[in-house]
């Protein structure tokens, strides 16, 4: 079993039993943390394979590392998938998109609904943060960051669909809590229009609460992988 002591990368790719890493990883392995040849490193292909390595070329840009071992690890038991309205401020959703990751979400979707305060999104930007708090948190799968979609195309998922709602049973979160796989609609600062709510109804989209406080949406959406994952 491998141990990461340290901290873990993430290659720009991998080729046989050698990694190669970009400039920026390759910047923060030399210059920062004053790795040299011979010395070890951690690293992950995020879709479940961990890597122990020794430093091959120890460029100030340009790293690689022969692979010494590697782990599979199985795909988690509880998956959830977030479906969330990015507030205005993408410093807030930028919070939320690294807690969510840290704490194990599976899948993340930008989505525009009714009174959505942002149209647009990086999912580059959401990429790389995401990335970020991979490496953060040890994880050895990345989640898929999915690009912004309308809310109403987001019900052909094959597994229960929720939608966080103030005023929804409070026993509800005990069901998703308790489910394997899921996903979470999350709603912008306005919440959701009624046609959107008779719409979630029409395609059996349950409600979940999570708690009586009104979350900003950021803040739900924390709470939702919190209780998910940590029931």
């Amino acid at each position: 079993m491998i141990r990461v002591r340290g901290q873990l990368f993430i290659p720009e790719f991998i080729e046989g039993n050698v990694a190669a890493f970009d400039e920026v990883e390759s910047r923060h392995i030399i210059r920062v943390l004053r790795k040299k040849t011979g010395d070890t490193l951690y690293f992950t292909d995020g879709k479940g394979t961990l890597f122990r390595g020794e430093i091959l070329q120890a460029g100030k840009n340009n790293v690689t590392a022969s692979i010494t071992e590697r782990e599979v690890f199985p795909e988690p038991e509880k998956k959830l998938h977030v479906f969330i309205a990015p507030p205005k401020s993408f410093d807030r959703f930028a919070v939320f998109l690294e807690k969510a990751v840290e704490l194990g979400v599976w899948s993340v979707t930008p989505v525009i609904s009714r009174f959505s305060e942002r149209k647009k999104i990086n999912t580059e930007k959401m990429k790389k943060i995401a990335l970020s708090a991979v490496k953060q948190s040890l994880r050895v799968y990345a989640p898929a960051i999915n690009p912004m979609r309308k809310l109403e195309e987001i019900f052909t998922a094959d597994y229960p669909v929720y939608a966080a709602l103030c005023d929804a049973d409070p026993l509800s979160v005990r069901q998703f809590a308790a489910s394997e796989e899921a996903g979470i609609i999350i709603g912008p600062e306005g919440g959701f229009s009624p046609e959107e709510k008779d719409l979630f109804a029409r395609h059996g989209i349950r409600t979940v609460g999570f708690g009586d406080n009104r979350l900003r949406t950021e803040t739900a959406g924390i709470a939702a992988v919190c209780r998910f994952y940590q029931p």
